[in-house]
């Protein structure tokens, strides 16, 4: 579960951009990782330079910045800078080209939660720096917040599966018991084609518990579970997956070729 609060600087401070500070529950390790992937995303969320392109791609992570007034405080600081932006919207007076950068702090509260702050400022052609009106810091927060509901989904499903596993392993012991007892009772010759027939009912059920159907054409094979991630390939309908990981909209899949990664939830379907 996701929560906290969130407070913003005074303005009257003249060098504070509009910081945003967030109290998740998550341990700093989950988050950090979650922020290290937003990095990592091209994208500088909460702004953009032009009408027609409201999504500003071309930023990319930098181990650290000189481009706040103040230093970041306890925790440990990521970076994502996109430069030579024009004009970005969202940043005070702002009519320049320039860098915008993001700068995201993690500081651990205890084993279970976390504090997060944010800070985005524009820095121009002139070294005059710009601050955020907040859209950054809030757009940066909820992509981070998208990444660790899908961390945290991936944790409760590999908790799930080992469970799972370890009953099905039971059952299967139980069942070969019970296969090994009737060959006994019977002998062999006489329960061979009953166990084969009920082992192919087994296969069967399992793949149409396991199997889906892509339903759409366009459906994209994406490298994680998020619509900005890259496109690892197209599918065609009809091409079969493996579900390895489920999460509420996503699945993490194999293909028939050997190929992983992650389909949205409706764009596939169960077998017949």
């Amino acid at each position: 579960m996701l929560c906290g609060f969130v407070s913003a600087l005074s303005a009257s401070q003249p060098d504070s951009t509009a910081t945003l500070t967030v109290a998740v529950e998550a341990p700093a390790a989950d988050v950090e990782k979650a922020v290290q992937e937003v990095t990592a995303d091209q994208i500088i969320h909460g702004t953009f330079s032009y009408e027609k392109e409201k999504t500003l791609y071309g930023a990319h992570a930098e181990p650290s910045s000189t481009a706040f007034r103040t230093p970041p405080g306890a925790g440990k600081a990521f970076y994502k800078t996109a430069e030579n932006v024009l004009a970005p919207h969202y940043f005070k007076d702002s009519g320049d080209i320039g860098t915008i950068t993001v700068r995201y702090v993690v500081n651990s509260v205890n084993a279970n939660r976390s504090n997060v702050q944010i800070d985005a400022v524009f820095v121009d052609a002139r070294q005059r720096i710009h601050r955020s009106e907040g859209n950054v810091e809030s757009s940066e927060y909820a992509a981070i917040r998208e990444h660790l509901q899908a961390i945290q989904d991936a944790q409760r499903q590999a908790a799930f599966e080992t469970e799972e596993l370890a009953r099905r392993r039971k059952e299967h012991d139980a069942t070969q018991q019970l296969v090994a007892k009737k060959l006994a009772e019977q002998g062999v010759s006489g329960t061979r084609d009953t166990t084969l027939q009920e082992l192919e009912v087994n296969v069967a059920t399992l793949r149409h518990q396991v199997v889906r159907k892509v339903s759409e054409a366009g459906t994209e094979l994406k490298a994680a579970p998020f619509k900005t991630s890259a496109t690892l390939d197209n599918l065609k309908p009809a091409t079969e997956v493996v579900v390895l990981i489920l999460t509420p909209h996503w699945y993490g899949v194999e293909t028939e070729d050997g190929h992983h990664g992650w389909v949205r939830r409706t764009e596939v379907e169960t077998l017949p």
